[in-house]
């Protein structure tokens, strides 16, 4: 895979590998990224507060949140929204939403050593990534996630979302 182009609003931003470091992605102390893996704080933040997890900024108009297969049944995701031009790149940049990742890591990450994965990331792990699809939404309800109760997740069930769209179908490929 290429490295996708970076947005100018993205241009600052800490790099890995020639990617943009989503704002909510931890590092170790040595200053490595752990792409894929998220704390609840930052989680938390950026529901709570409405900012994009790949900027940080606040999210204006529009959000895009990105569902797996499971959460459009369930109306929810647990990921953190994003704003419209970092959905765009999230697209191109990241393995799962890009399809060129067909399952989940089956370990933590080895700089994790020792720290207990998150539920959501135990229920994944080594598992077949499902299609993804981008809910582009005006505003969203934050609840616990019905299936995982200490979990967050921006909910669209009581204010539907402008649309739905795939973005992956799950084995590998872009929907696009």
């Amino acid at each position: 895979m290429s490295t996708p182009d970076i947005p100018a609003h993205l241009v600052g931003c800490p790099r890995s590998g020639g990617l943009v470091v989503p704002w909510v992605t931890p590092s170790t102390r040595e200053g490595i990224a752990l792409f894929g893996q998220l704390t609840d704080l930052a989680v938390a933040v950026c529901l709570l507060e409405e900012c994009c997890q790949i900027c940080g900024n606040r999210l204006l108009d529009r959000a895009v949140l990105f569902a797996r297969e499971s959460d459009l049944r369930l109306q929810c995701t647990p990921e953190p929204p994003v704003c419209p031009p970092c959905a765009a790149y999230s697209i191109r940049a990241c393995p799962m939403l890009a399809g060129s990742q067909t399952h989940y890591r089956a370990t933590t990450h080895p700089a994790l050593a020792g720290t207990p994965p998150t539920t959501g990331a135990l229920l994944r792990q080594g598992a077949s990534a499902e299609p993804w699809h981008a809910v582009w939404v005006r505003i969203y309800d934050v609840i616990n996630h019905p299936i995982l109760p200490e979990t967050l997740a921006a909910s669209w069930r009581r204010i539907p979302p402008l649309r739905i769209r795939p973005v992956t179908t799950g084995r590998g490929q872009s929907a696009a």
